[in-house]
């Protein structure tokens, strides 16, 4: 018959264990995985220095994208109307730094702006065909901005009217209503009752007129637009055709004329 000899410091080591402490349990743990603490340690700081870096890093960009952007937005305000060329001069230079914004930057929120500046900028020098690739280089890249996506497409809608594409400016407004986040709604509704009233399109432009006039009511526009409205209701009921007056009118009883006229011939 076989008999087990009990391992007594065994027992006693995890009788001694079984009085620790919950801290002193944890530094017992803590010295027997030391090495693996020590480890996980080090790549967690690493992982903190890392994300640290990037996040300095983003900022750098951020403050050297902001002032490019300062630079830029001053020399396309800054234009002195009476001297042609150091204006044209100006918006060349705010281009190129908003180009560098776009290049450099890409990632920064002075880019969401930059392609939107540029377009207005190509538009002031007559640069037609450089606006419109600034305008649709803005659309697919920084779409997601919705209150700017609006701005963009109605530069956009004045940009085709000045080539004389009245069409796509209203394709290009109506594209504005249909975007939750634009907040030039108002000013679009306006812009294309306006339209379709210099087309003699009566109804069109009082729709308009009215969806402005109820979906915006506050509106800085709504005074003109109900001025407007009154005109427009007032045209409307001219130009409505009144029922033909010969069905109404009764014709003339001559029996009663002709009858004299035979009583005096005899």
């Amino acid at each position: 018959m076989a008999f087990k000899i009990k391992d007594l410091q065994d027992e006693s080591t995890k009788a001694e264990v079984q009085f620790l402490s919950r801290m002193e349990r944890g530094w017992l743990f803590a010295e027997q995985h030391r090495t693996a603490i020590i480890a996980s340690l080090l790549l967690l700081s690493a992982l903190g220095i890392g994300i640290g870096v990037m996040v300095w890093l983003e900022q750098e960009k951020e403050t050297a994208a902001w002032e490019l952007q300062h630079r830029a937005t001053q020399l396309y305000i800054d234009r002195p109307l009476d001297q042609p060329e150091t204006a044209d001069k100006n918006l060349t230079e705010a281009i190129q730094l908003y180009q560098t914004i776009l290049k450099d930057y890409p990632r920064s929120s002075s880019a969401e702006l930059a392609g939107y500046f540029i377009g207005n900028a190509f538009v002031d020098q007559k640069n037609f065909d450089g606006a419109l690739q600034a305008y649709q280089n803005q659309i697919q890249r920084y779409g997601k901005n919705e209150t700017l996506l609006g701005l963009v497409y109605q530069r956009l809608g004045y940009l085709h009217l000045l080539q004389g594409n009245q069409q796509q400016t209203k394709e290009a407004f109506l594209k504005i209503l249909t975007i939750p986040g634009a907040l030039n709604k108002d000013q679009v509704l306006f812009d294309l009752a306006k339209l379709e009233e210099k087309d003699s399109n009566h109804e069109k432009a009082l729709s308009y007129y009215k969806d402005l006039l109820n979906q915006h009511p506050q509106s800085p526009l709504a005074g003109e637009a109900s001025i407007r409205t009154k005109a427009l209701d007032k045209t409307e009921d001219e130009e409505t055709p009144l029922p033909s007056s010969d069905a109404e009118t009764p014709q003339k009883d001559t029996t009663s004329k002709e009858t004299s006229s035979t009583n005096k011939e005899s």
